[in-house]
C-alpha cells in the first residue's frame, strides 16, 4: 500500500486493516489455480524478436528443437530449420553469428525434422534428402562449431540396412521413401570411447506402408576418417534394430498406421533414453503402431530395453508365450517379459471404448492400433524411488499412462487415464489420430517424494486437459500413482478451451527466491501462449502471449533465465526463435 492511500484510510485505519487482513488470509488460504500466485511469479520479458533485437526469420517451418552451444565460451542457440538450414544465433541478442546448409546431391531439397545432438564441439546432424516430393536418402553429417562448417573428417552417412525377415525367407531392407526421422538424435559415452555412440530412429513417413521401426547405432570413432594413412577404417553403422520383421505388408485401410501390421515406428518426438547401467547403458526404446507377435519377433506398441550393440532379448517365458495371440495377449506372457513392456488394462479398468464406436467389439490392443493411439508417440523418464527401486513412468497417446518395474518390464504397478478419451457423441473429436499425449514426463521430487508432470491435450470442446501432476506413492508394498494436481482447474472454463491440439514438449527449471521448480510448456495456437507452473502446488506463476503460433512436439530450452522456442508466424510458412527473459517479482 502506497503513502497516498495510506493517508486516505488513515482516519479508517481499524478498517483497512482488517480488510487487508480477511484478503490476506484468504488468498493464503484459497491459491487461485488458474490465476497469477498472489506471493510470486514470472514476468517475461521478450528478448526477442522485438524492435530492439529482431531475430532471424526463416523461410520455412521449425520442426526440431533448439539445441545449446557452450563449445566457444559464449551461450550460441543453434536452430535446425526444416530446409537444412543450420543457424546459430546470439543467445541475448538473438543475431545470426553463423549459418550452414546441410550437404544434399544437386537437384535436391532437404527435410531435417530431428533434433541434432552436440558432442564436444560437434554438432550431428540428421536429415533427408528429396527428388520431387520422394525421400531418396537419409542421411548424417558432421558440423565443427569451432570452425562454422563441416567437418570433413567426418563423411556424410547415407544410411543403408538390411536384415533377414522371419522365418528366413527374403529380407526386409530400409525403404527411405516411406521411413523418416522424427526423433531426436541420442548420444551415449561408453568406456573406451572417444565420441561415443550416437542412435538414430526413424518411423514411417505419412504412415505410408511397407514401414518399420528402424534404429541405428553409429560408432563415432569409426566414422570419423583414420588421421594416419595406415590406420584401418571401420564401418560407422556399428548396429542396426528392425522392430518388425516382415518382409510383406499387406494392408486393407488406406494407412496402416491402424492395422495391426508391420509398423512399430520408432518417433517420439524426445528419442529413445539412455540411462547409466553399470559401467555401460541401456537405452529405452518405446515404439508405434503395428504388429505385436513375440513369436515372430514383432515390437510394435511396446517399450523395449536394449543394451549397446542394440542386444535385444525380450526376456519372455517360452511356454507362458508359445501361442501368443496379437488381438488379446496372454497376462501371464507379457508379465514374464523382463525387457519388453507391452501396454494392457487394469484388472478392474472399464473397457476402452472411444465415444464414436470405433472399437466396438474390439479388444484393448486392436483399439490401439484402430485409433492410432501410439504408445510410442511419447518417451518414457526413469524414477528412482525413495527406498532404492526404480520405475518407469511411460504416457500413452491413448490419455493413459503406465507405473512399469525399470528392471523387470514386464511387471506393470499401475495404469491411470489421466485425460479422458476424446470426443463425445454429441461433440465429435476434431482430429481423432491425435491422441491425447504427446510428450515425456518431467519428473521432480517433493521432499524426497517423487513427482511427475505430464502435459496433454484434448481435441474437443467438453474434456479437460492440461499439465497433470502425479505422485509416486507406496500402497500396500507397491509403487502406485496418486494424482496431485491438474492445471488449469478441471471445472474451470479455461480447461476445456486451452490444450485443445498438440503443444509443445514441457521443460523445467529451479526459480525464484526459494528455487521452486517450474514447468514450462507452450499451447500452440494463433498466438500461442507460454505457462509457467510451480510444480509443488500447481500453482500459475507465468502466462505470456507469443508472437507467433509456438511448434508443437519441440522442446522449450532454458539456459540461465532465458527461455527459448521453435515458433511460426501464424498463416505462414516461416519460423522463427522466440527467446524471453524470466523475471521475478514480487506483488
Amino acid at each position: 500500500m502506497n503513502k497516498t492511500v495510506i493517508k486516505f484510510v488513515a482516519h479508517h485505519f481499524s478498517i483497512a486493516l482488517a480488510i487487508v487482513t480477511v484478503i490476506f488470509l484468504f488468498s493464503c488460504a484459497s491459491p487461485n489455480r488458474s490465476g497469477l500466485n498472489q506471493q510470486e511469479h514470472f514476468k517475461l520479458e521478450r528478448l526477442f524478436p522485438s524492435a530492439a533485437h529482431p531475430s532471424v526469420t526463416f523461410d520455412e517451418r521449425i520442426f526440431a528443437s533448439p539445441v545449446l552451444d557452450l563449445s566457444q565460451g559464449k551461450a550460441r542457440i543453434i536452430v535446425p530449420v526444416l530446409t537444412g538450414l543450420i543457424a546459430a544465433l546470439d543467445a541475448e541478442t538473438g543475431a545470426l553469428d553463423w549459418q550452414i546448409n546441410a550437404p544434399t546431391p544437386e537437384g535436391q531439397l532437404t527435410q531435417l525434422v530431428s533434433t541434432p545432438v552436440i558432442i564436444g564441439d560437434k554438432l550431428v546432424i540428421l536429415y533427408q534428402c528429396l527428388e520431387n516430393g520422394v525421400r531418396t536418402s537419409h542421411r548424417l553429417a558432421v558440423i565443427d562449431l569451432t570452425k562454422k562448417s563441416l567437418d570433413e573428417s567426418f563423411p556424410v552417412l547415407v544410411l543403408s540396412a538390411e536384415k533377414p525377415a522371419f522365418g528366413g525367407t527374403g529380407t526386409v531392407k530400409f525403404n527411405p521413401p516411406t521411413a523418416s526421422s522424427h526423433s531426436a538424435l541420442k548420444h551415449a559415452d561408453k568406456p573406451g570411447s572417444k565420441l561415443g555412440y550416437v542412435y538414430a530412429a526413424f518411423g514411417s513417413a505419412l504412415d505410408e506402408q511397407p514401414f518399420h521401426g528402424w534404429l541405428f547405432e553409429i560408432d563415432m570413432d569409426s566414422w570419423q576418417v583414420p588421421r594416419q594413412g595406415n590406420a584401418e577404417a571401420k564401418p560407422a553403422i556399428s548396429s542396426v534394430l528392425l522392430t518388425t520383421p516382415e518382409a510383406e505388408c499387406p494392408v486393407a485401410e488406406r494407412y496402416g498406421s491402424t492395422e495391426m501390421i508391420c509398423g512399430g515406428g520408432i518417433w517420439a518426438p524426445a528419442g529413445p533414453q539412455v540411462y547409466p547401467s553399470g559401467k555401460e547403458f541401456e537405452l529405452f526404446v518405446p515404439t508405434g503402431n503395428g504388429q505385436i507377435d513375440i513369436g515372430r519377433h514383432d515390437y510394435a506398441n511396446t517399450l523395449m530395453r536394449l543394451k549397446p550393440g542394440l542386444k535385444f532379448d525380450p526376456g519372455c517365458d517360452e511356454s507362458a508365450c508359445a501361442n501368443f495371440n496379437p488381438v488379446n495377449p496372454d497376462k501371464a506372457c507379457m508379465a514374464s517379459c523382463k525387457n519388453l513392456f507391452i501396454p494392457r488394462l487394469l484388472e478392474n479398468d472399464a473397457p476402452f471404448k472411444p465415444a464414436g464406436g470405433e472399437c466396438d467389439n474390439k479388444s484393448f490392443w486392436e483399439c490401439l492400433a484402430r485409433m492410432d493411439y501410439d504408445l510410442g508417440a511419447s518417451a518414457p523418464v526413469k524414477v528412482n524411488m525413495k527406498n532404492g527401486h526404480s520405475v518407469l513412468v511411460q504416457p500413452g497417446k491413448d490419455g493413459g499412462v503406465y507405473l512399469i518395474d525399470a528392471e523387470h518390464l514386464g511387471t506393470q504397478y499401475d495404469r491411470l487415464q489421466i485425460v479422458d478419451i476424446c470426443g463425445t457423441k454429441a461433440d465429435p473429436c476434431k482430429f481423432g489420430w491425435m491422441g491425447m499425449i504427446v510428450t515425456q514426463p518431467v519428473l521432480t521430487y517433493i521432499d524426497n517424494e517423487p513427482v511427475v508432470v505430464i502435459p496433454a491435450f484434448v481435441a474437443d470442446n467438453t474434456h479437460p486437459a492440461g499439465l497433470i501432476a502425479l505422485k509416486i506413492v507406496q500402497e500396500k508394498g507397491a509403487p502406485k500413482f496418486k494424482r496431485f494436481w491438474q492445471f488449469p482447474d478441471p471445472s474451470s472454463p479455461e480447461a476445456v478451451q486451452s490444450f485443445r491440439n498438440h503443444i509443445s514438449l514441457p521443460a523445467t527449471a529451479k526459480l525464484g527466491k526459494n528455487g521452486d521448480d517450474i514447468i514450462w510448456v507452450v499451447d500452440t495456437g494463433n498466438p500461442g501462449t507460454v505457462y509457467g507452473v510451480r510444480i509443488k502446488d500447481g500453482a500459475l506463476v507465468a502466462k505470456q502471449a507469443l508472437k507467433g503460433a509456438g511448434r508443437h512436439d519441440t522442446s522449450l530450452l532454458i539456459y540461465g533465465n532465458n527461455i527459448y522456442m521453435a515458433s511460426i508466424l501464424p498463416g505462414t510458412n516461416k519460423g522463427m526463435l522466440e527467446a524471453y527473459r524470466i523475471d521475478t517479482t514480487n506483488d
